[in-house]
């Protein structure tokens, strides 16, 4: 018997044993979640929310006494340049703006709540500045969206709202210095619904670039903010100053173009029977107006400001039609009296023997026979060489004289458009 209830026992203890072990208990909480705690009571967060949000007026400051005035800082901080479309003068800027300010009706006790410090609402729940981009591109220029937005609120009132998007502005380009030029984009923003009287909008802090990648066409050397007082309402400009990358132009546009403007030159080396010269320069001046057609897409229709690039295109394209015209001209000089004799004397060679004297034969049956003969000495000129000097030889010698000139001509005006293009870049 004693057996038999010791066994019973034994039998207990182990099903006890493996029936009534310990749980495992949950992971500890982060410590960053220790400040703001969400709460672990259901009904005390619906509780909560219909207590802060059931009487709560979107049109109203949030502020007890309404002659108070709201200050809000706020930290625009660019994240990416998406465009940059200097034709349609555009600038797409990816960014997000960081807003808090303090919200005097959303307020409670974390420990009548389950000790639950902040909590999310929907920006459309809430009084929020209507923040607007001055100059936007798309003419809507409202800052975050009224669907998607989450602001944070804190159990002291302080509201955190962290806009995101892409804003476009319209940016004046100056194309003086294409390709090598530098502009000065701005982004400006304010509150449109109200005054100074009623809320004051600040940047305190340094635009930094910390978050943002580099842009493949454009540099942007510095960005600074500014905040002024227009129409009775504070605005803030976050201006970015940019610099085109110049490589792409540079092996693209200008080294084919004073290749094209030195090819242009060796039309005068070619020969006049050649055949071939007219339709060389009727090819080289073509290849001109394809190299005006790119630029002048790529610029802006601006008639206050002509492109140092576009006029040197412009003087390349002007020697192109003189070397054309000269052609034509030289044709038809040398078709028409090519082999006559040339008056002009200019680029006549010297001859490579001179002669000074001749010798002339001794006639006796002229003078004096009783005395020795004479010997008669004639001036010759030294054109007298025995072969005509044609007009298609002066044609010959024209075609260097002119070729050293247009050589001139490409060299200074290269280096006057390096100069005026180069004189305010810092970096290349």
């Amino acid at each position: 018997m004693k057996s038999s209830l010791l066994l019973l026992l034994l039998l207990y203890q182990s099903i006890t044993l493996v029936f009534c072990q310990e749980l495992p208990t949950e992971p500890d909480m982060p410590e960053d979640f220790e400040d703001d705690n969400v709460g672990t009571d259901l009904d005390g967060m619906k509780q909560l929310f219909n207590d802060l949000l059931n009487e709560y007026d979107t049109r109203i400051r949030p502020r007890v006494n309404q002659s108070q005035i709201i200050r809000i800082n706020s930290t625009f901080v660019p994240q990416s340049l998406l465009e940059f479309d200097t034709s349609e003068q555009k600038f797409s800027i990816l960014g997000y703006f960081k807003l808090h300010w303090y919200d005097e009706v959303i307020t409670w006790k974390p420990s009548d709540y389950a000790e639950t410090n902040y909590i999310k609402v929907p920006i459309y729940e809430i009084w929020t500045p209507s923040l607007i981009i001055l100059k936007a591109f798309d003419g809507d220029g409202v800052v975050g969206s009224s669907n998607t937005d989450i602001s944070k609120i804190q159990s002291d009132g302080f509201v955190q709202w962290v806009p995101e998007g892409i804003y476009s502005v319209v940016c004046h380009v100056d194309i003086k210095y294409y390709p090598f030029d530098e502009q000065t984009c701005t982004v400006t923003y304010y509150v449109s619904d109200e005054t100074i009287a009623t809320v004051e909008l600040d940047h305190p802090d340094d635009v930094k670039l910390d978050e943002y990648t580099e842009n493949s066409a454009w540099l942007i050397t510095s960005v600074s903010k500014r905040r002024y007082l227009l129409y009775n309402t504070y605005h803030i400009d976050v201006e970015f100053k940019l610099q085109r990358r110049a490589n792409f132009a540079t092996f693209t546009l200008i080294m084919p173009l004073l290749m094209l403007a030195f090819l242009n030159i060796c039309i005068f080396l070619v020969p006049i029977g050649s055949g071939e010269k007219g339709s060389f320069a009727i090819t080289i001046f073509l290849s001109y107006g394809i190299f005006v057609t790119i630029v002048s897409d790529t610029l802006p229709d601006n008639s206050l400001q002509i492109s140092y690039f576009l006029l040197f295109i412009i003087v390349l394209l002007f020697m192109s039609v003189l070397s054309v015209l000269y052609t034509i001209i030289q044709a038809k000089m040398m078709a028409s009296f090519g082999d006559k004799e040339c008056t002009i004397s200019c680029l006549r060679p010297h001859p490579k023997n001179p002669s000074k004297n001749k010798v002339m034969p001794f006639d006796p049956t002229k003078g004096d026979t009783d005395k020795d003969p004479e010997v008669g000495i004639v001036d010759v000129d030294d054109d007298d060489t025995g072969e005509t000097y044609t007009w298609g030889m002066f044609l010959e010698k024209l075609d260097t004289v002119i070729f050293i000139v247009f050589f001139a001509m490409i060299l200074l005006s290269t280096s006057g458009f390096f100069c005026l293009i180069l004189q305010r870049v810092s970096y290349i």
